[in-house]
């Protein structure tokens, strides 16, 4: 028989989901904020170009309930990668960087032990990430830092993102 602390704790647990899941429609209604974007193979794309700093990228990867490829950016701005080490990578299953500060990145998440993959362009990154994905998998474009080098606003990744995915279906 379950004690009343275990009860309460799991009706606590099933507001905090269903809270969450929520939030997450709600979210979804924001352009580039955990945008959905489409299926293709059965593979969810997902656009959260609006994330431009770890913190919002964090939230963003514990709000995936299924097995995440992860499209980030790279930044010469934001020298404390540290973070990364911070982030619950259990369910992602590989890193695909777009910028020109790879080894940044690499460096950060070597304990990950996990594929993480160099990429010059969004495109590249969406076909990298096809490539590496299966049925049931979520494709998520979350920067996690400003690419101020190669972007002039999040905007602009994320119509980026959008186009790469559309192209994937021609």
């Amino acid at each position: 028989m379950k004690s009343q602390s275990a009860i309460l704790e799991s009706k606590v647990n099933e507001r905090l989901i269903a809270a969450r899941k929520q939030s997450i429609r709600r979210l979804g209604d924001i352009e580039y904020r955990l945008e959905y974007v489409d299926v293709v193979n059965g593979v969810e794309y997902v656009n959260d170009a609006k994330a431009t700093d770890l913190n919002s990228t964090w939230y963003s990867l514990d709000c995936m309930e299924k097995p995440v490829i992860w499209i980030l950016s790279s930044s010469e701005d934001d020298a404390d990668y540290s973070l990364m080490n911070e982030i619950d990578v259990s369910n992602i299953k590989a890193f695909i960087v777009i910028g020109n500060h790879f080894e940044k990145v690499q460096a950060s998440m070597r304990a990950a032990s996990k594929p993480i993959i160099q990429s010059g362009s969004i495109l590249d990154a969406t076909k990298a990430a096809q490539k590496l994905s299966n049925q049931g998998d979520v494709v998520l474009f979350s920067p996690g830092f400003s690419d101020l080098e190669n972007f002039t606003h999040y905007k602009e990744h994320g119509q980026q993102f959008r186009k790469a995915v559309r192209e994937m279906q021609l």
